[in-house]
């Protein structure tokens, strides 16, 4: 079974957890610019390039509005502190949006094997990886369904929010409580908690492209401890 992502899952892994702790310590500030590029190339490595857009597209309107607009709006430094103490969040948001998106649960379970990662931090992670991936679906699959109905979209929430939550929030819950139950049985069925470790039919190495990605990573890493040190 081949990779789904450009990269391995320990170097997604490693890009995840420092650029993540990078951004959300403090003094980093100037981490969040090549930090938001790394994320874009990532995501459009993915053919993600709507979610590339997004991400891009609010940090440049967040930091448009602070330096433009909000400066000359009354009461507009509070509103501009908010933004800039969330822009962090957003970004390692997206490291997670794409980790997620690129990571299927075979790979995960192993590269922490390989790891040799204990078996009670695995098992949670694969689990909640592929349940996270199955409330995705289900959540499409039933927003579609209201939508051909018309009781899902912008004027059905407009006009009735309630309702919609209730025909978009009533089904998912259901299909999330199946697919918890659904995912115990497969759990069971593949030995999940046996005291072998198991195989993995997912392909695992290192490559260019993880020496590039790590490198770039580790970059960032020093430079936000020299910035740090010097300051």
């Amino acid at each position: 079974m081949p990779s789904r992502g450009w990269f391995d899952v320990r170097t997604r892994l490693l890009a995840v957890i420092v650029v993540d702790l990078l951004l959300l310590s403090s003094g980093t500030r100037f981490i969040q610019v090549p930090a938001l590029l790394v994320l874009a190339v990532l995501l459009v490595s993915e053919r993600a390039v709507r979610g590339a857009a997004w991400f891009t597209g609010a940090w440049a309107a967040v930091t448009a509005l602070s330096r433009w607009v909000l400066p000359h709006v009354p009461g507009g430094a509070v509103i501009m502190t908010a933004l800039l103490y969330t822009v962090p969040y957003v970004i390692a948001a997206g490291y997670g949006y794409y980790f997620v998106r690129s990571t299927t649960p075979s790979e995960l379970s192993g590269g922490l094997n390989r790891m040799r990662v204990p078996r009670f931090v695995i098992t949670p992670l694969a689990v909640m990886l592929r349940f996270t991936a199955t409330v995705r679906e289900d959540a499409v699959a039933i927003t579609d369904a209201m939508r051909l109905r018309g009781l899902f979209g912008p004027a059905a929430a407009v006009r009735h929010p309630l309702r919609t939550v209730e025909y978009v929030l009533v089904p998912l819950l259901a299909a999330a409580v199946r697919a918890g139950e659904d995912l115990a049985a497969s759990a069971m069925c593949r030995g999940l908690g046996a005291p072998v470790r198991p195989t993995t039919t997912a392909r695992l190495g290192f490559g260019i492209r993880d020496a590039a990605l790590a490198l770039t990573v580790l970059t960032l890493a020093a430079l936000a401890t020299l910035w740090n040190v010097t300051e």
